[in-house]
């Protein structure tokens, strides 16, 4: 009797914390305020993604379909209220934080994720 693998989610979870870290790191180089910008900006995206991602595959096989239903509803609940925290968090604990940077590292996470599970996949 075969199992159908899991997914590397783990690993394009990895790589993708890797690349963020390298990115914000070189823009800390040049501007500290534009560095911390572009980490908390993918961290607000990352974290949440990777809850989903831990929920999503924490149960696998056709006779726990129901665990696997429930962990994606609670990872996506979970992702939409750490999405939101984070956001806010970050806009109130930080005084100086450059928009462009937040946003831009953010929404640049979303292809890059979607970049390395097609890749993983394959």
């Amino acid at each position: 009797m075969t199992t159908i693998p899991k997914p590397p989610v783990l690993k394009v979870s990895l790589i993708q914390l890797l690349f963020l870290l390298s990115v914000s790191a070189g823009f800390f180089w040049f501007d500290i305020v534009v560095g911390y910008s572009i980490l908390l900006g993918g961290l607000t995206q990352w974290v949440p993604q990777f809850w989903f991602t831990y929920q999503a595959f924490k149960h696998a096989g056709a006779s726990q379909a129901q665990k696997v239903l429930s962990s994606m509803y609670r990872g996506e609940a979970g992702k939409i209220v750490l999405t939101a925290s984070g956001c806010i968090g970050t806009f109130v604990l930080f005084e100086d934080v450059n928009i462009i940077g937040f946003m831009g590292a953010f929404i640049a996470m979303i292809p890059l994720q979607l970049a390395l599970v097609v890749r993983a996949l394959k």
